[in-house]
């Protein structure tokens, strides 16, 4: 799925969701059980989906104590593979939006991965990385964000979330306008910590060419104290965590979502078959 880049903000189609799951670990066997989303043109919604999920397996009481959905809520529900096709369509052509966003882009890879579909390739916007970079709070949980700006605070049930996740992200926007993020391009570099006019390194860009046209990668990964080893990648998106630059992906040679430092990272193959390091 190829994206404009050049898209003004007001223009892009921007997918808010949350997920509620069994348990916190998607590679341990843990499940989506809830699930909402809406789409929002132009600042109004104009589809959405909130639809509780029979995850085929027990929900854990710690998940329990968060989200409060009990085993017989979700007994009847359908399973996940009965909701991908309205969530495929509600998220076709879209930027994916979500608070600590690449822990639910990882639930729903693992997901799709077991219905054997591909990973999503949309852009993904994380608020959790937009909010610590931009905005100054004691707490950077979407419950005390949406508290701090006035809105109604989260219960931990999907739609709840997306609302209060709606609340966050427009406040974010309206806040990166006035510093000069104008387009789709604009806003995917203020989560990489980059301001219009500030330099970005050759292989940075090359991954978000990359991202935009949702096109596969081939890299060369070195981990603590290892070799260099050679990896496929579908790349999701980067931001800033702190003082580190984080390339989050699908990798093809784990099977599963990965998080990558761009300082151990060389491109090996990708939108320029380029041989760059950072």
């Amino acid at each position: 799925m190829r994206i404009n880049l050049e898209q003004p903000l007001h223009t892009v189609p921007f997918i808010l969701f949350d997920l509620e799951s069994t348990g916190l670990d998607a590679q341990a066997g843990h499940r989506i059980c809830e699930i909402a989303a809406i789409r929002i043109e132009q600042r109004q919604v104009v589809a959405q989906l909130e639809q509780l999920v029979n995850p085929e397996r027990l929900i854990d009481p710690d998940a329990f104590a968060v989200n409060g959905i009990t085993q017989a809520m979700v007994a009847a529900a359908p399973p996940f593979s009965s909701v991908v096709p309205q969530l495929l369509e509600l998220a076709d052509g879209g930027v994916l939006v979500a608070h600590n966003a690449y822990f639910d882009v990882g639930f729903l890879t693992t997901e799709l991965q077991l219905l054997g579909l591909p990973p999503l390739g949309n852009p993904v916007i994380d608020t959790l990385a937009l909010a610590r970079r931009y905005i100054t709070a004691r707490r950077y949980n979407l419950g005390a964000l949406a508290s701090s700006l006035g809105a109604r605070v989260p219960t931990h049930r999907a739609m709840s979330d997306v609302l209060a996740l709606r609340s966050v992200f427009e406040h974010l926007i309206d806040l990166l306008y006035r510093k000069g993020v104008h387009t789709l391009d604009d806003l995917l570099r203020a989560q990489r910590g980059l301001l219009p006019g500030d330099l970005e390194s050759r292989i940075s860009q090359q991954i978000s060419a990359a991202i935009a046209a949702g096109q596969e990668l081939t890299i060369s990964y070195r981990t603590n104290g290892g070799e260099p080893v050679e990896r496929r990648i579908l790349p999701l998106g980067m931001v800033v965590e702190g003082r580190r630059h984080l390339l989050h992906a699908f990798c093809y040679l784990r099977n599963a979502p990965r998080s990558f430092s761009l300082d151990r990272l060389s491109l090996l193959a990708g939108p320029s078959q380029a041989n760059d390091a950072i």
